[in-house]
């Protein structure tokens, strides 16, 4: 396996990109890692998104630029994860300049989030991999392949301070707010934080959503917490809430570092039944959003039982130093 090489492409999503590059080469690879976008500020990521078009000439010039950078090195691999922005002509120079290589692909949005670019590349693969339930069913190219956690969450306490009763730490989008209010709105000593992207897209999701026009302010980050600050929230909570998007049915990063972390978690996503590492014990599932599961909760947290051993021999596959394995194997 020594020195054996691969180009890594992927968008710069909260450092995680960084965490797996560092954990491909601890693997004992050779990686180059480009961020997929050309730029991270807010608006152009929503344009990349939506209007790729707009942006074609920069990300043509983005893609010579790598392709120049790469030219005279021969990959064994190409990993991308996303592909929102990638352009087709790219992946085929890729191609005719490493023959031998083989191109991987991993997504972890559904489809009713990504860009149609992202579907029209597939055909360039060898494997293709994604973290959403009904993607793989509705779509044979995909093996269904869940997300991972980082170091940064494995519970190295057997007696760890559980001061948060239930935490919740996220992005603000779709219903994710109300939800939270309501299942906290009866319980003390709670830890959330929301965050969004910048002050103008939240303004303009407070005008154009009604789901969110009541959210204040105060309520909101527009600053992430870093993998470090997370992972003690977590630590020191007995339970966290995960709330999924619209329309995505995958697990979610927080699942894996909740689960890590010894917490409880509780979860809107009914297709964590599905998973074999799913255990009622340390997992809640909220099938529905109704007043009486809702009010509920507390008890039902009161009545969990609670890890206190580190979880990293049961949910060792997901550990990100492994879990970039089964792509390269």
């Amino acid at each position: 396996m020594s020195n054996r090489s691969i180009l890594f492409i992927a968008p710069a999503f909260f450092g995680y990109e960084v965490a797996i590059t560092n954990a491909l080469i601890e693997n004992g690879y050779e990686v180059d890692f480009f961020d997929e976008r050309t730029s991270n500020n807010s608006f152009l990521k929503a344009v990349f998104r939506v209007k790729k078009n707009l942006l074609n000439n920069a990300i043509n010039k983005y893609y010579k630029h790598i392709l120049n950078k790469i030219r005279h090195k021969q990959y064994d691999y190409f990993f991308l994860i996303k592909g929102e922005v990638v352009p087709v002509w790219f992946i085929v120079e890729f191609k005719k300049l490493n023959p031998q290589a083989q191109l991987i692909y991993y997504t972890y949005d559904s489809f009713n989030n990504n860009n149609a670019n992202s579907i029209y590349i597939l055909k360039h693969f060898d494997r293709c991999y994604s973290f959403d339930f009904e993607d793989v069913k509705r779509n044979p190219v995909f093996k269904l392949k869940h997300l991972f956690y980082t170091s940064e969450f494995i519970n190295d306490s057997t007696k760890p301070d559980k001061k948060y009763p239930v935490s919740f730490v996220g992005t603000l989008h779709s219903s994710r707010y109300k939800t939270v209010k309501r299942l906290l709105n009866n319980i003390d000593n709670t830890f959330t934080f929301f965050y969004s992207p910048a002050k103008w897209f939240f303004l303009l999701e407070k005008l154009i959503k009604k789901e969110h026009s009541n959210v204040k302010w105060s309520e909101v980050s527009f600053d992430k917490l870093s993998r470090q600050q997370v992972a003690a929230i977590f630590k020191s909570s007995k339970s966290v809430v995960d709330i999924q998007r619209s329309g995505q049915s995958g697990l979610t990063m927080r699942t894996f570092e909740v689960l890590a972390t010894g917490a409880i978690l509780i979860t809107t996503n009914i297709h964590i039944k599905e998973a074999a590492f799913y255990d009622p014990e340390y997992i809640i599932v909220l099938d529905d959003l109704e007043e009486a599961e809702i009010t509920g909760i507390k008890e039902r947290i009161d009545g969990q039982k609670t890890k206190t051993a580190p979880l990293f021999n049961e949910l060792g596959e997901f550990y990100v130093n492994n879990w970039v394995k089964e792509f390269f194997n």
